[in-house]
């Protein structure tokens, strides 16, 4: 029996995937009810859980910060982002933090359940399309010759060219048609690829190395 605990603050999202996945006879699906706080992590036991499937955005908390204190008090929980977002541009950091990798919530409940079962066999779960542009930015580094600086996706040089002209994260979240925390993962993504500590020195190395005019 795989025991599944869904992370999530849309109620909706939480029963309907429960209702899909325990349509399988080996499969039972708990729900964690809002509010969500590092307080309120701090005081359940996850080992109960064979995977957690995270949510990105739980309101005045993110999945990853959340994910990160779970892991913390629960080293062998195996969590993986299940979100709506584009997760390529902090996928690194995720793995980085010790998650498993990413589902699509529009996913089939076939492929979620695939995921979550190569997991469980210690596998990690990455998207196609982060895996490719990856192979494309070594080819890159290694064509140029340069390790310096690692290569930005075309998402973080439209966001830096914003952060230039001096907008707030959630202007830039406004135009670009994107969640504020998207903005927040995708600038953190930046920093550490530019190895640099704020928004003025991203724009100076990135303007110096002609990443943004």
């Amino acid at each position: 029996m795989i025991h599944i605990l869904v992370v999530d603050d849309h109620p909706a999202v939480r029963e309907g995937t429960k209702a899909i996945l325990e349509t399988e006879s080996d499969v039972r699906v708990s729900c964690l009810n809002p509010p969500y706080s590092i307080d309120v992590i701090k005081h359940i036991s996850f080992h109960e859980y064979d995977v957690v499937l995270m949510d990105m955005n739980l309101g005045d908390i993110n999945g990853m910060e959340l994910s990160t204190e779970i892991i913390k008090h629960s080293e062998d929980c195996k969590i993986i982002l299940y979100t709506g977002y584009d997760v390529e541009d902090y996928f690194e950091e995720a793995i980085r933090l010790g998650i498993h990798g990413a589902i699509s919530k529009t996913e089939t409940k076939e492929k979620i359940l695939s995921s979550i079962r190569h997991v469980l066999s210690g596998d990690i779960v990455v998207p196609y399309t982060y895996l490719k542009s990856l192979i494309l930015q070594q080819k890159m580094k290694s064509s140029s010759g340069s390790n310096d600086i690692e290569a930005l996706n075309d998402r973080e040089k439209a966001i830096l060219q914003e952060v230039e002209r001096g907008l707030t994260n959630q202007e830039i979240a406004d135009k670009l048609h994107l969640s504020k925390r998207s903005i927040e993962y995708s600038l953190t993504s930046i920093f550490n690829k530019l190895n640099v500590g704020s928004r003025t020195e991203a724009v100076l190395i990135s303007k110096s190395e002609g990443i943004i005019d």
